[in-house]
């Protein structure tokens, strides 16, 4: 039986405990956080980290509290023989995510950052198969992310860079990490902006990213529309295929791809994978050019026609445009992903040999 301890148990600090206590072979025995109010009953509650890791009964430590103490924290709990689940990001400054990782080191304990998205079934599939070469080259990445501030009062610590970071870091860094999970491009350019508001929160910012294999990507994240117009889209432009992701907890999207005969039959791995419409080459028209301009933008002759991709040409045969879509809803995605994660990091306890999915080096990337 592993024992958990929660540090921060406000509303992810529930969900996590929601999350923990789905799995077998785990009892969370205790939660630590500063206000009383948030006392669970029923289990073991401490007012301040430092007791929580001082209880020798809990081998595993979750920490769900605001991104400037997870250096801390985690160190903290590792010194204690702890390992640790940390919420992202890892935390808000290199030097810090440094720290952390060199005292993993030292102390042998396991750690991981808490990227559910890499264990989303959606985003895997979609990141199998562009791995595997059947979209041809990921070229770009558009995240467009539109979100309330509705709960977030101007005092509270999300908007205070020296506790959360600012948005780049404290909520983007999902986004920057699932990229890896569909090229294995590294950056080379990053550049980054923010706009703040007359009273200094910086609402809107944008980073646009170069990677060492062609594929520029472009983020955007706004805290400033109402509720009702939340929504979070990722497009990602192939050399075959185009698909776009609905979702921050991405649950469904769209593909319009060029096929051949094997090609389109994978993309039945994707899930709930349904074909809208299917036609032959031979019957697209090329709308690259305007007509008048020879026979160049007037069609295509036979039944095939060959795409080039850098020094890779594919012959393609069909335009298949598609719809798929989550197994479940936008909660039940979340919490399965994030039991997934739980598992990896359980397995990699039970057995110091094994790796899983995300690592402490992967937080210090994003």
């Amino acid at each position: 039986m592993h024992n958990i301890g929660i540090i921060g148990y406000g509303g992810f600090g529930k969900f996590l405990h929601r999350a923990w206590g789905g799995l077998e072979g785990v009892r969370v025995l205790a939660v630590a956080d500063q206000d009383s109010k948030h006392d669970p009953g029923g289990i073991r509650f401490y007012s301040s980290w430092q007791e929580l890791v001082a209880d020798d009964e809990i081998e595993i430590v979750s920490i769900v509290t605001p991104p400037s103490t997870h250096a801390e924290i985690a160190c903290g709990a590792m010194e204690r023989g702890k390992h640790v689940l940390i919420e992202k990001p890892i935390a808000i400054t290199l030097e810090d995510a440094k720290r952390i990782i060199s005292i993993r080191d030292r102390t042998g304990c396991k750690a991981i950052v808490d990227y559910m998205q890499r264990y989303n079934p959606l985003v895997q599939a979609i990141g199998r198969l562009g791995k595997e070469g059947t979209f041809g080259s990921l070229r770009r990445m558009v995240v467009e992310n539109y979100a309330t501030d509705d709960s977030l009062f101007p005092e509270h610590w999300f908007w205070d860079r020296s506790i959360s970071g600012g948005i780049l870091v404290e909520h983007a860094v999902h986004f920057f990490d699932m990229t890896k999970c569909f090229t294995d491009g590294n950056p080379i350019s990053i550049r980054g902006f923010a706009r703040a508001t007359p009273d200094d929160r910086e609402n809107q910012v944008w980073a646009t990213i170069e990677y060492d294999n062609g594929m520029m990507a472009s983020h955007y994240h706004d805290f400033s529309r109402p509720g009702f117009y939340e929504r979070t889209t990722i497009r990602l432009v192939f050399t075959l295929a185009e698909i776009e992701i609905e979702g921050w907890i991405p649950i469904s999207g769209k593909l319009r791809c060029l096929c051949d005969s094997s090609s389109s039959e994978t993309l039945y791995q994707l899930p709930n994978w349904q074909e809208i419409k299917r036609q032959a080459v031979s019957e697209l028209e090329d709308i690259s050019r305007p007509a008048g301009w020879g026979d160049v933008g007037q069609g295509v002759t036979g039944s095939q026609v060959v795409i080039k991709d850098g020094e890779r040409q594919f012959s393609v045969e069909t335009m298949i445009n598609g719809s798929f879509a989550a197994y479940g809803t936008k909660g039940e995605t979340y919490l399965d992903s994030l039991r997934e994660l739980q598992r990896d990091f359980l397995a990699s306890i039970s057995d110091m040999g094994y790796e899983p999915k995300v690592s402490l080096e992967d937080g210090l990337k994003s």
